[in-house]
């Protein structure tokens, strides 16, 4: 009896543990020596990582992309900033501390640091910095077939997989060189919304 209940326990405990990969989409706002060269931009990021507990840890690729774009699929697809605007690749790695409110609710808070490469206007800038973010959650589980065409997600069928909804507020700073160039301080604040699938909720 003993044994099971020991055995039963490191099962429910390494559940609580494991992969996550979400996706958000929002509006990030330069400030000070970024105002005019990104001025309000899309913000997109892709994160991936690990849970331990209520700590979660893992990298993420972003961009805070020029929303008029030149030469781009249908205007949205690809392309260039136009003339006087900026493109801002970021990539970086957060700490992510989640408390559940509810059973399916849950907020957090997330930083880390960040390194940054200009396009367009800033092209030829790049450099580190740090941010932090918080918002709040719903999780539950779906059809994890749904991620691939949305309406599977009211269906019947298909494996179930445990996915989450949530809005972020984040802020980020950058100080951005570029060789014979003065050197740029790019606080950028962000909106986002996003959905996530994995077990770190």
């Amino acid at each position: 009896m003993r044994l099971a209940a020991i055995v039963l326990s490191l099962t429910a405990s390494a559940r609580a543990d494991g992969f996550y990969y979400n996706q958000s989409y929002g509006i990030s706002s330069a400030r000070s020596d970024g105002a005019a060269m990104l001025g309000t931009s899309l913000q997109l990021r892709i994160a991936l990582g690990w849970r331990f507990g209520a700590l979660s840890i893992g990298p993420w690729v972003a961009g805070h992309v020029a929303i008029a774009r030149e030469g781009a699929l249908l205007g949205l697809v690809g392309g260039d900033p136009p003339p006087g605007d900026s493109d801002l690749k970021t990539v970086g790695a957060d700490a992510r501390y989640n408390a559940a409110i509810k059973e399916h609710l849950s907020i957090y808070v997330r930083g880390g640091p960040r390194y940054a490469v200009g396009e367009g206007a800033l092209a030829g800038y790049s450099g580190v910095g740090i941010g932090v973010g918080t918002g709040v959650q719903l999780t539950g589980r779906v059809r994890a077939l749904g991620f691939l065409f949305a309406p599977l997600f009211f269906t019947q069928r298909g494996p179930m997989i445990q996915a989450t909804v949530f809005l972020d507020e984040n802020v980020e700073w950058y100080r951005l060189d570029a060789l014979g160039m003065k050197s740029l301080s790019v606080p950028l604040v962000g909106t986002s919304i996003g959905i996530g699938a994995g077990s770190y909720f």
